[in-house]
């Protein structure tokens, strides 16, 4: 009973996905790259990924779903610059009865850190900063909080590259990341409520017992957060509308923001998130005393901004990862040696394997994942051309060693695509 149950839930969401379009074309026609390059981004519907094995292809995905809990995902794989398949899987919304298609947008968690470096980079690239400006003190480039006192003289030592590389020897007496403990540096700080980006900065920078910048690499969300605020300083623009107009609009990625927190306030064509079975209620970042899913109300994914805060679908993604991705035939917004030392380790110190955006990268491929209790990200660049880029829209159980399994999936659909 329960395997004819899970086959006509299959049956039932392929058939609807092949019924979105009344134009069903192949999966290498120019019309769906057009629809990537040149024209709105939500002309690229489900319909028009269609390939000898979509049936497989497709069905080996909601298996995937179904069997990790997803209500909702989407995936858009490339090839030297051509858009092979763009497809949405499950629910958008699934209250409100609305199927994810490809033009869907869904956070993308720490993947923002690589848009971050990107912006970073670009503006060394132009002299306006440098991997050893420092970020505080008479001549460091954050101006907008010079009137914050300093308790440890060795945050003078921070510079662009340590917050870059997850080096800036930060500590505080919440053993924690401060983005992701809001309720806490509240209370720390005498607050009732959901504390600002400079009060979280104050708190840090009230921390004693720093270690050495440089000497210690310890993931940081607050140091990715911290460079958006040095991009708006250096720029004269806030962190968005720079990334917006400066970096993503030349590659025509024009569908990305700073997603909100709240289900109310969700932006055109985001989806609803979902928490996994066994997600916690926190104390609502509005309201101490109410309790909250981390995925709208118990995180302050706002805040995030630079370090986790962009909302995108894949193809937004996939756009953005052409331009960096030091292959033809798409030209680069940064130059080669730039992308060179994002993506190269200086050693084999922990200090120095650090990459600069990306997680990972050796002679196969070039990888950046992000994790939230909303979603799973993935994206992955191949170095014999192949691009893929995977979001869903609920947590799972697996926290950030979820994205394993989406790597696997994505290897299994490649071969089952390039199978005679």
């Amino acid at each position: 009973m329960q395997f004819l149950k899970y086959y006509f839930f299959i049956t039932a969401l392929l058939l609807f996905t092949a019924c979105i379009s009344p134009e069903v074309i192949s999966y290498n026609d120019s019309i769906l790259t057009d629809n990537f390059y040149k024209k709105g981004y939500r002309t690229c519907t489900n319909g028009y990924s269609h390939h000898a094995k979509s049936v497989e292809l497709d069905t080996m995905v909601m298996q995937f779903i179904h069997q990790w809990q997803i209500e909702g995902a989407s995936l858009c794989l490339l090839k030297d610059g051509e858009l092979l398949y763009a497809k949405g899987y499950g629910w958008a919304d699934k209250e409100e009865r609305i199927e994810m298609q490809a033009y869907h947008r869904m956070r993308i968690a720490s993947v923002s850190k690589l848009f971050t470096a990107v912006g970073i980079m670009k503006l060394i690239e132009e002299g306006k900063l440098s991997l050893d400006s420092k970020v505080f003190g008479k001549k460091g480039v954050l101006k907008s909080y010079k009137h914050l006192p300093i308790a440890d003289t060795l945050a003078y030592k921070i510079t662009i590259e340590h917050l870059l590389t997850h080096t800036g020897g930060w500590r505080n007496q919440l053993r924690t990341d401060p983005m992701f403990a809001p309720v806490a540096v509240a209370k720390a700080m005498n607050l009732n409520s959901s504390p600002n980006f400079e009060t979280t900065l104050r708190f840090m920078l009230a921390q004693r017992g720093m270690f050495t910048p440089g000497s210690l690499a310890d993931y940081s969300n607050f140091g990715y957060t911290l460079l958006g605020e040095i991009i708006k300083d250096v720029t004269g623009k806030n962190y968005e509308a720079y990334m917006t107009q400066n970096i993503l609009a030349p590659m025509n990625v024009t569908q990305m923001a700073i997603g909100k927190n709240r289900y109310i306030d969700r932006l055109p064509y985001e989806t609803r998130y979902y928490a996994h079975a066994k997600e916690a209620l926190k104390p609502s970042i509005y309201n101490f005393k109410d309790s909250a899913l981390a995925v709208y109300e118990g995180n302050d994914t706002y805040s995030l901004g630079g370090a986790g805060g962009w909302i995108a679908s894949p193809m937004d993604i996939a756009k953005f990862v052409l331009h960096i991705d030091g292959l033809r035939p798409v030209p680069d917004i940064l130059q080669q040696k730039t992308l060179e030392r994002m993506t190269t380790t200086l050693g084999k110190d922990s200090t120095k394997q650090m990459l600069i955006g990306w997680r990972h990268a050796d002679a196969e491929k070039w990888w950046r994942t992000g994790n939230l209790s909303s979603t799973s990200s993935s994206v992955t660049r191949r170095h014999d051309g192949y691009v893929w880029v995977f979001l869903t829209n609920t947590g799972s159980w697996r926290g950030p060693f979820f994205v394993y399994e989406i790597e696997g999936l994505m290897k299994r659909f490649l071969q089952k695509m390039k199978t005679p």
